[in-house]
């Protein structure tokens, strides 16, 4: 995992001037690349937002209030972690630590290369995974499939196609001991899974209705 990190953090941060660099710039120095965690991040969201807007769906970063609510449906042992799908620039992340989640157990898989890049300098004691959802299984580390308390779900999983959601609850539940909650929220009045399709015991816990748009949380389990 740390080669990922290491090429995600330089991708895109070749900083080449034209010409000498003698000429931009005093002898001795040369410029310096801001570090990814230090960019503005309702700016950072709103220009992947752009870049990609079903897969992210919001203009917005998640309140912290919706945070919240995610986090007091976590369960987790003392010797599993939680997983968070997408995390963005780290709203839900902070709320997840700041319920007392240890960093170490914390870990969250992002396919966005700047997003993942922000997350890895923003929580360094976190293990941010570069990635597809759907692949977790290969992506955790082996002692740790399995021993998946929680699994928290930021993308928009109401816009996923049916065959696309079966494959990532399917791989999701496999990392999970039985019982096990999806977490996932929406801003529609609807659950954003086919429950009945993919087999699942899902209902609404509640909604953060300070977040823009107002968000339910939907907890979900596969017997």
């Amino acid at each position: 995992m740390p080669t990922d990190r290491a090429e995600t953090t330089l991708n895109g941060k070749k900083f080449a001037a034209r010409g000498s660099a003698q000429s931009c710039h005093p002898r001795g120095h040369s410029p310096r690349a801001q570090s990814p965690a230090n960019e503005n991040p309702a700016w950072l969201f709103f220009r992947r937002w752009a870049a990609n807007p079903v897969s992210i769906a919001s203009i917005t970063p998640s309140a912290p209030s919706l945070g919240r609510l995610m986090a007091r449906h976590v369960r987790r042992e003392a010797d599993e972690i939680v997983v968070e799908y997408g995390g963005g620039t780290g709203a839900i992340t902070k709320a997840l630590l700041d319920s007392g989640i240890p960093a170490s157990r914390l870990f969250v898989i992002e396919r966005d290369k700047e997003l993942h890049a922000y997350m890895t300098a923003k929580f360094p004691g976190v293990t941010v995974l570069l990635g597809d959802v759907k692949d977790v299984r290969s992506l955790l580390p082996p002692q740790w499939v399995g021993k998946v308390g929680t699994i928290v779900c930021g993308i928009p999983m109401i816009l996923i196609p049916a065959e696309a959601q079966r494959l990532i609850m399917d791989e999701a539940y496999a990392v999970m001991p039985k019982g096990r909650q999806f977490l996932s929220f929406t801003y529609s009045l609807r659950s954003p899974l086919r429950r009945q399709a993919l087999h699942l015991s899902g209902k609404r816990l509640g909604w953060a209705v300070s977040n823009i748009p107002p968000a339910a949380v939907w907890g979900y389990t596969r017997d």
